[in-house]
């Protein structure tokens, strides 16, 4: 056996030489991980992966209620961080989980509408009622929390992009801009505004952006990225919310849904917040109201009083109550409504009624809905219905009134009177004139258009370009601000605002210059003429 060994040992080493050898030369069936390649990989990875080039931007997108971060390229923010007692707890304060995962029902005294609200914004628009130092210190508790937790890179070392409302009023600005230069060393910050960046993640180079946020609805036509006009009010998902929890609180006492409404609210905002995000809905019209209300059904909802253990039957008519009354104020008059709490078919018209009509014939084709209140069911849809008929009815004329309307009965009243029919019997005409029965009268009503020979000859030689719709509503899906914001900041375009870190620690906004003679070089973000470190404000000035 001894003898054996080196016998069968040599045997298996001419065996497994050659198999080896041709191992090596071809190339395996099965599935295999590659080598590593030399290089960085691409800026446009998906957002799962941990590859990422140290100079992809990292942008954030500030609301009033909501901060959404991430890195430039991806479709969607890393993360979505709010605003409120929950975030702004301290080590070893465990009431987010002790109270379940749609919170305390009932509170342990109601409270003021505003008082229910205020500690789950960041910000008011009136810079007057809030405090800049708290402001300060829970956005720099949000930028530490969401690099160390989320984003898992350093403060500072990457460039930042800041995508804000332009209507964020300058003191809030300032304080924002002092925060993120002081505690970390940003060597420079650029500014995008939402609404154009709304536009963008659309598709569009002009729209008019409706933006139904926190503390007011915002419609701003953008015209080639630019953005023209912006009107307001303040009809937004704050007041809905309250409004909302008025309604629970008088659900909550004794189960009684007709109780006395007071100015107090009960409930938790969470339940309440809940509620809203998936019970709320926007009904059609006010013709259809008496149909739905006779199919009214009812929907069983966790309880006010108690939502982790009981149940209530609610009917089902009574969730868009809120809706309609404090987006479309059905029961009042228009006359009766303020510039600044017009609804949303009026503040839509009326912007649009602002514009040029070329202009008024892009944006109206091209409408984009975004904020938290876009997400209500049959909202949109109202609004561009209520919207058509305004049209309708007051065409583009800003002139009203009832002196018009008169005048306008008199002028239908003489044109219909010079139109009627002679009682005198006509002639009888021969036989040779008689006209055919089968031929209709002309309607001289009824004017035959003019044919531009120009626009036939442009539309002949350029066939394989698309006639652009304009003047009619119409509706565009956008995936949002921040994602508009990633694909233009992916696109290696700086910014028209492009604040750099020693000048404004130097001069703050104060420096930003308002001279608007020079054209701004797009490629560099800086003016093209003179100092070359001058920078500007743009919509935000």
């Amino acid at each position: 056996m001894a003898s054996e060994a080196p016998s069968m040992g040599a045997s298996k080493r001419t065996s497994t030489t050659p198999s080896l050898r041709n191992s090596q030369a071809a190339r395996p069936a099965s599935p295999h991980t590659p080598q590593a390649r030399s290089g960085t990989y691409p800026s446009s990875t998906s957002p799962g992966s941990s590859f990422r080039n140290e100079d992809d931007a990292i942008i954030f997108e500030i609301g009033a209620r909501w901060l959404r971060a991430g890195f430039e390229g991806h479709s969607a923010p890393t993360c979505v961080v709010g605003f409120g007692p929950e975030q702004s707890r301290r080590a070893g304060d465990y009431r987010g989980w002790i109270q379940g995962s749609i919170g305390d029902g009932r509170l342990p005294q109601p409270v003021d509408v505003e008082e229910w609200t205020r500690a789950y914004e960041l910000w008011r628009s009136d810079s007057r009622e809030i405090d800049l130092g708290l402001v300060e210190d829970k956005i720099e508790r949000a930028f530490r929390e969401t690099y160390n937790q989320f984003l898992l890179t350093d403060a500072g070392t990457s460039r930042l992009v800041l995508v804000l409302p332009s209507l964020m009023p300058h003191p809030l600005l300032s304080s924002l801009l002092s925060t993120l230069f002081s505690r970390w060393r940003f060597p420079s910050i650029t500014l995008l505004s939402s609404a154009a960046m709304s536009a963008t993640a659309a598709g569009l180079r002009s729209a008019l952006v409706v933006d139904i946020g926190w503390a007011e609805t915002t419609a701003t036509a953008i015209y080639e990225y630019r953005e023209i006009t912006t009107k307001r009010t303040t009809r937004s998902m704050k007041h809905l919310m309250q409004e909302m929890g008025l309604l629970l609180t008088g659900l909550a006492s004794d189960g009684d849904h007709d109780a006395k409404v007071t100015d107090k609210i009960s409930v938790g905002f969470s339940y309440c917040e809940e509620v809203v995000s998936r019970f709320a809905w926007c009904k059609s019209r006010s013709e259809d109201d008496t149909a739905a209300d006779e199919n009214d059904q009812t929907l069983s909802i966790p309880s006010p009083a108690n939502p982790c253990q009981e149940y209530t039957d609610v009917p089902f008519s009574r969730l868009a109550e809120s809706v309609d009354k404090v987006l479309f104020a059905p029961d009042i008059a228009e006359h009766e409504l303020d510039d600044e709490e017009k609804t949303l078919p009026l503040l839509v018209y009326n912007t649009l009624l602002s514009l040029f009509p070329d202009t008024r014939g892009t944006c109206m084709s091209r409408i984009v809905f975004v904020g938290g209140g876009a997400r209500i069911p049959g909202l949109r849809r109202r609004v561009l219905k209520e919207v058509s008929l305004l049209i309708d009815r007051h065409g583009w004329s800003p002139v009203r009134g009832k002196a018009l309307e008169r005048q306008r009965q008199r002028l239908e009243e003489l044109r219909l009177s010079t139109r009627k029919p002679s009682t005198e019997p006509e002639p009888p005409k021969s036989n040779e004139e008689a006209p055919s029965t089968d031929e209709k009268p002309a309607d001289p009503s009824k004017e035959v258009p003019e044919i531009d020979f120009v626009e036939q000859k442009l539309r002949r030689q350029n066939k394989d370009i698309p006639v652009p719709i304009q003047g009619v509503l119409r509706e565009v899906e956008s995936l949002g601000p921040w994602a508009g914001a990633s694909l233009t900041t992916s696109l290696k375009i700086r910014g028209m605002v492009e604040i750099e870190r020693e000048k404004f620690l130097q001069y703050g906004l104060a420096g930003a210059t308002r001279d608007m003679d020079h054209v701004p070089d797009r490629r560099s973000g800086l003016r093209s003429g003179g100092d070359r470190s001058s920078w500007t404000l743009a919509g935000w000035a």
